[in-house]
């Protein structure tokens, strides 16, 4: 584990904590006040001196406050605390370092306005019990500086004590009924490394309900840090990849101990480049990712493994109207990415946090995939339309995994907006090869919206074909994939087509197309005599084939026997359309032979008929 991410969970582990101490640091203040002072009306001269006084004794002299005002109303039970700030003494804190006592986070806060309503002082003075009915807290703004120090790895400082650990001598319970703190920002320096790094959230808001700190609230298994519930709601967040070629935007995050859950409105992740630059910044081909969710929900999270662990471990995530587009450059001329490891599943295993999610449920989303081709220089493109269906077992947390290895995708959606498909995956999560199987059934549609995809990356223009099935299984990893497809269709009818240089579109050939249709492509599947042609797929996959570019190419590797082109015919096929194109080369220069000579011979007859006129010109003369 790196000391950045030890600091992290350390912070994580941290803010509530922070947030409890000034809850029972105000509590306290108040209590003491009565007690000393407002019981005696003596408080006012001695105020500021003694809060002072407190917070200085309560942090050993390292934090000391300012504010502009404070103001308490015994009689409502309310107090007003305006321009607050809790500021650290930097040469404490350099002796604290020097004695090897000091903390790894220094902690600058300051409040705009803090307001405390209904405090039962005199039940606190009589009873030592203390109700607060409502604190506010406007505006606060918190800076974090981390910075690890190994002898707090190594130095014994013993177990820390709980909150009702320390108010215990003083109140026998601390109840509040509600905190609210309102557009927080938090700024989280890390010191740690050479390089200095920070992190920043503002607009965020915290609602804290039911606090209650007795000597049987750390054992109530309903509450959450002695409250019954921690509401938090992030406002408009925005931030960068660490490589810098996307940017991650959120609406609103809210979060909720009570309910369990999270919920993430308008999530986009975005590329920040244009595809050119993007792929000049990156320096390889690759995908580009283009992302957009209406709302994620993640519900059922176990909150104590995660604040104890630092493990993400939920019940369901439900993915609702989202856009994913996805797309690839094999036109590249730089230098090619390699894929190999990276295929979901795997890529899910590199993610920082441990999780396991026991389900994913995906809802109307449509998943657009593209990619240009090197040979022509356009771009085909898939799209799944509507997509539903739910994701089982989503995890990367190696106990689970011990337990079941496998991640299992069952999908519906609509290939091309027009045909109905299912399909499944199952991919196994141990595997080093990247092993996972993928099956499904494609329903009936018009063979033409094919070419959207087949134009542009197989040279090829599906002209008619009423595809009534295609039913596929593979068994895939890194290196190939091997299986079977079964296509059935009738009045299958394609026009080849070629690249040429200088030319945007792609040119139709003719001649070999109605060679192909009439001797090679077989028009029904099964054909008339009932006879069915399998389509085997057995396919090297090149280790810069992206996970979708690899499963339409395995398909397309099983259509091909389907429709009579198997690899022995496909050999043939070559050869004679190398001959027939030599041909159709020496008769094309041949014409165009011919229309020059007839161009110079216009031209030598017109020279000559002009030359006869000159002279008939200069004797009339």
């Amino acid at each position: 584990m790196t000391q950045h991410e030890t600091a992290t969970k350390k912070t994580i582990r941290t803010w509530p904590i922070v947030v409890l101490t000034m809850i029972l640091l105000l509590s306290l203040a108040v209590w003491y006040f009565y007690r000393h002072y407002l019981a005696d009306n003596r408080w006012k001269p001695l105020l500021q001196a003694q809060l002072k006084e407190l917070v200085l004794r309560s942090s050993d002299s390292l934090y000391h406050i300012e504010y502009s005002d404070f103001d308490l109303n015994i009689t409502s039970g309310n107090a007003t605390l305006s321009d607050f700030k809790l500021v650290p003494d930097t040469l404490v804190y350099q002796k604290l370092v020097a004695a090897k006592k000091a903390p790894d986070n220094l902690f600058i806060l300051s409040v705009k306005k803090l307001s405390i309503k209904n405090v039962g002082a005199r039940k606190a003075y009589q009873e030592k019990i203390l109700n607060i009915n409502n604190i506010s807290i406007d505006n606060p703004s918190l800076t974090i500086i981390n910075k690890r120090y190994d002898f707090n790895d190594t130095v014994k400082v013993g177990k820390p004590k709980t909150p009702y650990q320390l108010i215990k001598k003083i109140f026998k319970q601390l109840r509040i009924d509600s905190v609210s703190l309102k557009d927080i920002s938090v700024n989280y320096i890390n010191q740690s490394n050479p390089v200095t790094k920070q992190t920043a959230l503002k607009h965020l808001d915290i609602n804290i309900s039911n606090v209650m700190i007795d000597s049987l609230s750390a054992l109530d298994s309903t509450r959450f840090y002695y409250t019954k519930s921690v509401e938090v709601i992030l406002h408009n967040y925005k931030i960068a990849t660490p490589d810098s070629l996307y940017n991650a935007e959120l609406k609103q995050i809210y979060f909720s101990t009570a309910k369990r859950e999270i919920i993430l409105d308008q999530v986009t992740f975005l590329p920040r480049y244009n595809r050119n630059e993007f792929y000049r910044r990156m320096g390889t081909s690759g995908d580009i990712f283009t992302l957009k969710f209406k709302k994620i929900t993640i519900v059922d999270i176990d909150l104590q493994r995660f604040l104890r662990d630092q493990k993400l471990y939920a019940g369901i995530m439900n993915v609702s109207n989202a856009n994913v587009q996805i797309y690839s450059n094999n036109a590249y001329k730089g230098k090619k990415s390699i894929k190999t490891g990276h295929d979901p599943h795997q890529s899910l295993q590199r993610v920082a946090l441990d999780m396991k999610l026991s389900r994913l449920n995906i809802a109307h989303t449509d998943i657009i995939y593209s990619e240009t081709d090197a040979t022509t220089g356009q771009t085909g493109v898939i799209t799944f339309n509507n997509t539903s269906g739910a994701i089982v077992n989503v995890t990367n947390d190696a106990r689970a995994k011990k337990k079941n290895p496998f991640m299992v995708a069952r999908i519906k959606t609509h290939f091309m907006k027009t045909a109905p498909l299912q399909v499944n995956f199952k991919f196994n999560l141990n595997a080093k090869n990247g092993a996972f199987n993928y099956s499904g059934t494609l329903g009936k549609f018009d063979g033409r919206i094919l070419n959207k995809l087949v134009k542009p990356l197989a040279l090829v223009q599906v002209q008619s074909a009423d595809v009534e099935r295609l039913d596929f299984n593979v068994d895939a990893n890194n290196y190939n994939g091997k299986g079977h497809l079964e296509f059935y269709y009738k009045n299958l009818k394609v026009q080849l087509l070629k690249k040429v240089n200088g030319r945007a579109e792609l040119q139709t050939q003719g001649f070999i197309s109605k060679v192909a249709n009439t001797l090679i492509i077989e028009k029904d599947n099964p054909d008339k005599k009932g006879v069915f042609r399998p389509g085997p797929i057995n396919l090297k996959r090149e280790p810069t084939a992206s996970f979708f570019s690899f499963l339409y190419k395995g398909l397309l590797d099983g259509l091909k026997p389907s429709v009579g082109f198997d690899k022995k015919t496909e050999n043939k096929v070559n050869k004679i359309v190398a001959k027939v194109s030599t041909v159709v080369d020496k008769f094309n220069k041949f014409k165009a032979d011919r229309k020059q000579r007839k161009v110079e011979r216009q031209t030598r007859r017109q020279a000559k008929k002009d030359s006869i006129n000159r002279i008939k010109q200069k004797q009339s003369l």
